[in-house]
């Protein structure tokens, strides 16, 4: 008969000890879920600020590069943020290059520099200053 008392405790004891923990781990994997979830909303600024930083240093970066190899410009127009690229190059935007009044497309990047065929400039022609429009919307003129 002990056994049988025994076995009757002992599933007394379980449930109650199963219903006593169910609050703590319902406790638990809430915390949990609300934590994870603040690290992936509250990170996204950070990312997204940090990334537009990033994005405008390399936009500079290839408008200089570009400017080296084509003088004559008069405005480039960076049209998207920039990114990894799909041909190679670990960052690169889209944008449009005005020269003598035409606009040209381009793919300016870190090791790629492309763009539609652009008119020849003179030999020794000095470069005039340029304007250089960023995806942000902000300016500077290049001299």
């Amino acid at each position: 008969m002990r056994a049988g008392t025994l076995g009757s405790k002992r599933e007394r004891r379980g449930p109650r000890l199963v219903l006593r923990r169910a609050p703590c781990v319902v406790v638990l994997a809430i915390a949990l879920s609300v934590g994870l979830s603040a690290c992936v909303f509250g990170g996204n600024a950070v990312s997204e600020e940090k990334s537009t930083h990033v994005n405008l240093i390399n936009q500079r970066k290839v408008a200089l590069a570009f400017l080296d190899l084509h003088p004559g410009i008069d405005r480039i127009r960076f049209t998207q943020d920039g990114g990894p690229s799909g041909f190679g190059a670990p960052w690169a935007a889209n944008a449009v290059i005005t020269m003598g009044g035409e606009d040209y497309q381009a793919i300016l990047g870190i090791g790629i520099l492309s763009s539609d065929p652009l008119p020849s400039v003179a030999a020794g022609t000095a470069p005039g200053p340029t304007t250089v429009v960023y995806s942000d919307g902000s300016s500077e003129v290049i001299e």
